[in-house]
């Protein structure tokens, strides 16, 4: 990185003196301490496996070291662009006329800027050089402005004659390509998913896991800079008024993203912010850097000091966002966690006391529906928030010893929660489909209470966003230590094929031989699979009926309420796990790609009528729940009848019953 070398020892000696950030500010890393920063370090030298993801995450990170700090700098922009959600959700491509719907477009920022690909023909939109147009309309804030943009630059560069045909063909000002009553947001869907997703944050993640492992402070500098202009224009963004879903404007908020993603876009910039920390604030050439563009932008932060570089990215991101948590709102609990991560990162130890409190109230609630939340959605959002509270944990766990004894011992009820997805797992290979989640007769061959990640081996490394991130092997050896659920030890022994080769997956972590030692001693004294039984989950209102072991293994499952988050209208819905098939299959999450959740093929999935179950006089089942009235749990024969009268409107009785009767033959 030659560049570094560029500014004289006058101008940062200069810069020195402002260096130093206020006592009552952001003073160390909260998540990655140095001594974790140098076992990892260590354990790329000593392991074959940590010391390949080493060698990957510098890798990943190489296409934004390769780019100027200026053109870095250049990457973010402004929010003055409709952005949409999808190019177009139910639509096809204009050149093949070949279905494209919903995410199907593909982007490459760094090697094709402002583009989107067809995945039919490989053909490139918009046809226009928009990059030309962008620079065009560019202020004196490097903020693009519609009006200010040059016109005559939009034309098919294919075709450039005026008289051709195709001249104007796939041209894309911004707002989309238009033909008759069709519309193509080409440029709105590539800002989302090409330059803000992969250039702008995927440089930024890159970036600090290269600095996370290597401790090289010229991958600190250099996501610096992308935090910092991200910073300058983050507060300006608002999908709820310039922002699109289904080609609607939904009133959805969020910031670049929607909601959901801007949820955790911010909490990954907080972390992301934490991780680089230590190496930016000695960094003195990155303060003069963004001087420069300060005082040749007009911006209102001159950046002449690290503190100033701090007040920007800690005040316009993560206090932004900590003042407007309406952007931010997701599916529980992600929003407070993305809120606790947030305050610590801003202020721990100080915040202490508060971010405690925080995670005590969301983890009562998110363990309140038989140790989960009550979501529906069985292995998806049902396990989302599980998942994001597994990674939360973790995080704390790693960096500060103590701290997951001291959460589990005051929130008992986290055992139950990351039993639930154990306990609801039928013969190790499927989950019943309630609500929004997976499609007919998916197979789920893993445990859905966490989402494990493996590295080291090139088939395993195509989750790269959770390559630093805390290790769900390790987190569930710590749930049986704390708990002796030897469940748990299981279920990451199934997650790792049946072995313990590899183990923990884990960066971070000390011992690894002595962990695979215990993990295989638990196996051989508990089995490699967790013994579970027939259940009732009397608030989550599911019933499993489990008989025959092994190959002749068998579950009947009833769903018996109506009604609630991403829920279908299916009260008394039955299914049939057995021979290793669904053989009562459910449709399972709605094709919402023909508009939206609201579309005709989308609402029919989740009608009482396309479900195992009863339909009264055609209508729907209401919002409501049924009560267990029968459970008989015996050798050969097992049974649950549930009564919910009120899940259907009008009716004096409303039951079900569910049986299983064992035969000699292994039939049943």
């Amino acid at each position: 990185m030659a560049e570094w070398n560029t500014i004289s020892l006058l101008s940062t000696a200069l810069l020195v003196c402002g260096a130093t950030a206020p006592a009552d500010t952001k003073q160390h890393s909260v998540f990655f301490p140095q001594n974790l920063l140098d076992r990892a370090r260590r354990n790329a030298e000593v392991h074959p496996r940590e010391a390949r993801l080493r060698d990957q995450l510098i890798a990943d990170a190489q296409p934004w070291v390769a780019l100027s700090d200026d053109a870095l700098w250049h990457l973010m922009f402004g929010p003055n662009i409709t952005r949409s959600w999808m190019v177009w959700s139910n639509g096809h491509c204009p050149s093949c006329s070949k279905n494209v719907p919903m995410y199907e477009w593909e982007t490459d920022p760094l090697v094709h800027p402002w583009k989107v690909r067809c995945p039919q023909c490989d053909e490139f939109f918009p046809k226009n050089d928009f990059r030309s147009f962008y620079r065009s309309g560019l202020d004196e804030h490097n903020v693009f402005q519609p009006k200010k943009a040059d016109r005559a630059l939009l034309f098919n560069a294919e075709h450039p004659d005026p008289a051709h045909p195709l001249h104007g063909f796939g041209v894309d000002d911004g707002e989309g390509y238009v033909a008759g009553k069709d519309r193509w947001r080409f440029i709105g869907a590539y800002l989302i998913y090409g330059q803000w997703k992969q250039a702008v944050l995927g440089g930024i993640k890159r970036l600090a896991e290269a600095y996370v492992v290597t401790g090289d402070t010229a991958y600190a500098h250099k996501a610096g800079i992308l935090l910092d202009r991200v910073a300058d224009l983050y507060p300006t963004f608002d999908y709820k008024t310039q922002a699109l879903v289904y080609e609607k404007r939904l009133g959805s908020n969020g910031y670049v993203s929607v909601w959901h993603d801007a949820c955790e876009e911010t909490r990954e910039l907080a972390l992301a912010y934490d991780q680089v920390f230590e190496g930016l604030r000695g960094d003195n050439v990155l303060i003069h850097f963004l001087a420069g563009k300060a005082k040749e932008f007009k911006l209102e932060n001159p950046k002449r000091s690290f503190a100033d570089v701090q007040n920007n990215i800690e005040g316009r991101i993560l206090r932004d966002a900590l003042a407007n948590q309406h952007k931010i709102a997701s599916n529980y609990p992600r929003t407070p966690i993305a809120v606790a991560v947030t305050k610590a990162v801003l202020d721990w130890p100080r915040s202490r006391d508060e971010v405690l409190k925080l995670i005590d109230a969301f983890l009562k609630r998110s363990t309140a529906v038989d140790g989960v939340t009550g979501e529906k959605g069985l292995a998806n959002y049902s396990a989302f928030g599980l998942q994001s509270i597994a990674l939360f944990l973790a995080d704390w766990d790693r960096a500060i010893p103590g701290f997951l004894d001291d959460i589990v011992r005051r929130n008992p009820a986290l055992h139950s929660m990351f039993r639930f997805h154990i306990d609801t797992w039928c013969l190790n290979s499927y989950y019943p489909l309630s609500g929004d989640t997976g499609w007919f007769a998916k197979r789920i061959d893993q445990y859905q209470g966490v989402r494990f990640q493996r590295f080291g081996l090139e088939s395993d490394y195509s989750h790269k966003d959770a390559a630093i991130s805390p290790s769900m092997f390790t987190f569930m050896w710590r749930l049986y230590e704390l708990t002796g659920d030897a469940a748990f030890v299981q279920a990451l022994y199934m997650a790792n094929d049946y072995s313990v080769e590899g183990l923990p997956h884990d960066v971070f972590a000390d011992g690894h031989e002595a962990l695979q030692e215990a993990v295989r001693e638990v196996i051989r004294r508990e089995g490699a699979a967790p013994g579970t039984t027939s259940i009732d989950k009397q608030r989550w209102h599911l019933a499993i009926l489990r008989s025959g072991t092994d190959s002749h293994g068998r579950a009947a499952w009833l769903d018996y309420d109506s009604g609630g988050g991403h829920s279908h209208q299916d009260g008394m819905n039955v299914g049939l796990f057995a021979y290793g098939l669904d053989l009562m299959p459910d449709f399972g999450y709605p094709p919402v790609q023909f508009g939206g959740w609201g579309s005709a093929k989308a609402t029919w999935y989740k009608q009482s009528a396309a479900h195992n179950t009863v339909v009264i006089d055609g209508a729907n089942h209401g919002n409501a729940a049924g009560r267990t009235t029968l459970w008989a749990i015996g050798e050969s024969l097992q049974c649950v009848r549930a009564s919910g009268a009120a899940i259907v409107a009008g009716a004096k009785q409303f039951e079900r019953t569910v049986a299983t009767v064992g035969c000699a033959s292994n039939d049943f």
